[in-house]
């Protein structure tokens, strides 16, 4: 069934393939190199090849290839922002926690809801946790008083944080999920 099945489709490929002449011989030789493979007796990937695993081996080449002894991405600030103050704030935020070692190394988000009424609110979160919040006028000239405060604010609860976890650590729970 196999033989012919083979010679059929090749040469309905071959057929609607015809205006492209090209395309045509490549076609052919692939199809001839296919008839052979199918043909030639089966051997395995071993014998192929002569790979031979050694015991903890693929243990070893996941752990390489995933890093699975190594924490996760690190440093990263998400913008959430929508108008021209919260992008400000946004990039002097960012700017400012890059020379930070503590704010450098945790994964947080700059959000904005935009307000006509009551100008833009901020909020930064880590997690699930909301750890800065503001009410920020839209005037970009205040911005810079209120990313110092917040770098104030989220370095100290991202210290305070950490001291709590190295305290009440229990190697019975794991780490807060996403």
């Amino acid at each position: 069934m196999r033989q012919l099945f083979y010679p059929i489709l090749i040469g309905t490929m071959l057929f609607m393939l015809l205006p492209m002449t090209g395309s045509v011989l490549t076609l052919t030789a692939q199809a001839t190199e296919l008839r052979h493979d199918l043909d030639a007796p089966e051997t395995s990937v071993e014998d192929q090849h002569g790979i031979v695993e050694e015991p903890g081996q693929a243990e070893e080449e996941l752990s390489r290839q995933f890093r699975l002894g190594e924490p996760g991405i690190s440093g990263v600030v998400v913008d959430r922002t929508i108008t021209m103050a919260g992008k400000t704030f946004f990039r002097q935020f960012s700017q400012l926690s890059l020379d930070n070692p503590i704010i450098g190394n945790a994964n947080i988000a700059i959000h904005e809801r935009p307000s006509a009424r009551w100008g833009s609110q901020i909020w930064i979160t880590e997690g699930n946790n909301i750890i800065f919040e503001a009410t920020m006028p839209p005037r970009l000239s205040e911005i810079d008083d209120y990313v110092e405060a917040a770098i104030e604010q989220v370095e100290e609860l991202l210290i305070r944080r950490t001291i709590i976890q190295a305290l009440e650590s229990d190697p019975d729970l794991a780490d807060e999920e996403i």
